[in-house]
């Protein structure tokens, strides 16, 4: 692998983990924040946040804390695979144009 494109999956690699990670962020910090306004602090504002992105509690049918952490999880992955795709792409085809 030669040095340039080493340095462009770096690059790739980097910007698509920072693009997931304010993503998820995002998502996350939205539900804690309605929990909190709804007056719930700690452990349960967080149990609370993904138990609602999750679809709601388990026993009212939704998917609980466990889909509301494949939630921010999925938040985190899409963006990350999109800006590593479109910059690793651009670099090829800059080479390639070259």
């Amino acid at each position: 692998m030669y040095t340039g494109t080493k340095a462009a999956t770096g690059s790739a690699v980097t910007a698509g983990a920072a693009a997931g990670i304010a993503n998820a962020s995002y998502v996350y910090l939205g539900a804690v924040a309605a929990a909190e306004a709804a007056g719930l602090t700690g452990a349960a504002a967080t149990t609370s946040a993904l138990a609602t992105l999750g679809g709601g509690a388990v026993a009212a049918g939704g998917g609980g804390m466990a889909a509301g952490v494949m939630a921010v999880a999925s938040a985190a992955a899409w963006p990350a695979a999109a800006v590593a795709v479109t910059v690793f792409g651009g670099y090829k085809l800059y080479k390639w144009l070259r």
